[in-house]
């Protein structure tokens, strides 16, 4: 299966892990191209290395995969071909849940849902189990 969107530019972001401890990434501008199979493809300025881990915004989306392809374009761009591993949808709706939680909690407000925060496991003690008792006749 296939799906080409050449009639227009479709906006998405490449974001490359930097290996900082912080965990941030390097955002790289694309152009959202298509799909083949389990393939994303994508049109930039940047050369992407072969195997790397990345992560694209595209249309509410999050997909996660590996790059397994790159080469120029005739524009003097790249064609990014990545292998889709795992799609995530609905972005925005997370993003504001998250936004919402994290202002309840700052604000020390008890999170939406939430009665009780959990406690840590507690060891039990053991527990005598009685015997079975053969049936009685009356």
């Amino acid at each position: 299966m296939s799906s080409t969107f050449d009639d227009h530019p479709h906006p998405a972001t490449i974001q490359i892990p930097t290996g900082e401890p912080n965990g941030a990434k390097l955002q790289v501008p694309s152009t959202f191209s298509g799909m083949e199979g389990k393939r994303l493809i994508l049109e930039t300025g940047e050369r992407i290395g072969m195997s790397t881990p990345v992560s694209v915004e595209y249309n509410d989306a999050l997909f996660l995969g590996e790059v397994m392809l790159c080469k120029p374009a005739a524009d003097g761009n790249y064609r990014v071909e990545i292998f889709v591993e795992q799609i995530l949808t609905g972005l925005q709706s997370l993003i504001a849940l998250r936004a919402g939680l994290l202002g309840d909690i700052q604000a020390g407000n008890a999170v939406p849902g939430n009665t009780q925060v959990a406690a840590a496991p507690r060891a039990m003690a053991p527990v005598k189990l009685a015997q079975p008792q053969p049936p009685q006749n009356n």
